[in-house]
């Protein structure tokens, strides 16, 4: 039995590392590395995760924190600031539609479904950056905060795709 001990450390320890080397390598391909490795690891879920998984996690992420945005968007149902907000809902829509539409992807692992996620992910990221450019820089604090939100998110996404 302590024979297994040295062995089952020295697995464990290979394990972490190539957590550590995935997160590493996605992170270091994002538009924003640091925050992108703070987020993966704040994340107890990502810790030994693989690159799937990762993708998996953050694509329910990303549809969380757009139904945020979403939900701060529709808040904004009367005053000047309500067409531009329109625009928003149906931005942030258009967003989670991709996103789910973006889950059954991951499970085909070929080329031509990656490329596809790709492209979808790209998409959501201009869905989202369409309501910023509404308001230019009247756009309201929470707004903006949950717009912000959402674009580290799917940055992290885009980030983990490009390393499928």
């Amino acid at each position: 039995m302590g024979s297994l001990l040295p062995g089952f450390v020295l697995l464990l320890l290979l394990s972490l590392s190539q957590a550590h080397d995935v997160i590493d390598d996605v992170c270091s391909k994002s538009e924003n590395p640091s925050l992108c490795t703070s987020i993966l690891r704040s994340d107890p879920q990502c810790s030994g995760a693989q690159i799937h998984k990762l993708y998996e996690i953050f694509v329910k992420k990303a549809v969380l924190s757009t139904q945020a945005a979403l939900e701060v968007a529709k808040s904004y149902s009367s005053g000047a600031d309500k067409a531009k907000c329109d625009v928003c809902a149906k931005s942030y829509t258009n967003a989670i539609n991709s996103l789910n539409s973006c889950q059954h992807l991951i499970n085909t692992n070929d080329r031509a479904s990656i490329t596809t996620l790709r492209t979808r992910l790209t998409t959501v990221k201009t869905d989202v950056a369409t309501c910023d450019n509404q308001f230019g820089e009247s756009q309201p604090f929470m707004l903006k905060a949950a717009s912000r939100s959402c674009q580290e998110v799917i940055s992290v996404l885009l980030a983990i795709s490009n390393r499928m």
